[in-house]
């Protein structure tokens, strides 16, 4: 059970079924549950796709069912709004009949940059300067026995990492190869990887917990990401109650330029 980074990319290149409607395959995960992050990906590409030459401006996904990996996944394009400035679509994805994921995308025509600013870069050491780490903390030697292999289509450093609330985390990563120059496939990687790793902090906060799922997932984009260079991501879970914890990340490019920011929920049924 593996997925490279070429059937990653491999995976977001949507078979167009009619002007709003795509398929996508989805890639080999645990009990077959469709990996949260990828169908995300897959639902902002196929919003995309009716929204030609607008960049991705945030996506914000429910996830409703885990769906069976081992078939591809029908997406709907619903056109909410097509605006001078912005362009809004609701992708629904269904499988057998039944609804998997519900996500709001919002596109944004280019203009002047006015009144820019954002928060400053941490100082952290080069991600050359850091040992080598398994992508995923679920792939590493100690856990599962290699289940979360389908997570190695993308590098990473761990700068830092609390287990105390908020247990806050850095890391850097990058794709394990080259990605096409397209502003809306690396959208969607960077979404992906914002929601794989985003878990950790949720994990780290409440301590070893059984079965979790990822409720929904929000980014909002605020600059291009250089998917040519390591790229910084810091994480936190400021928040838990009864089964959800709330976790947030903010993405940085290399030369300290801010790329997203990120909002996650998660459910774990058998809190204790």
């Amino acid at each position: 059970m593996s997925s490279s980074l070429s059937e990653v990319l491999a995976s977001l290149q949507l078979e167009q079924v009619n002007p709003a409607r795509f398929t996508g395959v989805q890639l080999a995960a645990p009990a077959n549950h469709i990996l949260g992050g990828h169908i995300s990906a897959q639902a902002l590409m196929a919003a995309s796709l009716t929204a030609p030459d607008r960049a991705p401006h945030s996506v914000h996904t429910y996830f409703l069912r885990p769906g069976d990996a081992r078939h591809p996944v029908d997406f709907e394009v619903t056109e909410l709004q097509e605006g001078r400035t912005f362009s809004a679509r609701r992708v629904t994805a269904r499988q057998g009949g039944q609804i998997l994921l519900e996500a709001m995308s919002s596109f944004k025509a280019g203009g002047p940059e006015t009144g820019g600013y954002q928060p400053t870069v941490p100082r952290v050491p080069a991600p050359d300067d850091l040992p080598w780490v398994a992508p995923h903390f679920a792939e590493s030697a100690e856990a599962n026995e290699g289940m979360w292999a389908s997570l190695r289509w993308f590098q990473r450093r761990i700068v830092d990492a609390d287990q105390a609330p908020p247990a806050r985390s850095r890391i850097w990563w990058r794709p394990d190869g080259e990605v096409p120059d397209d502003p809306v496939l690396t959208a969607s990687l960077v979404a992906y990887l914002s929601a794989v790793t985003l878990t950790e902090p949720a994990y780290a906060a409440r301590g070893k917990i059984g079965a979790s799922a990822q409720r929904d997932h929000s980014v909002w984009f605020h600059g291009p990401a250089n998917l040519s260079d390591w790229l910084l991501y810091e994480q936190s879970s400021p928040s838990s109650s009864d089964t959800l914890a709330l976790a947030r990340g903010t993405m940085f490019n290399r030369d300290g330029s801010l790329v997203c920011t990120v909002g996650q929920e998660m459910y774990f049924p058998n809190h204790h």
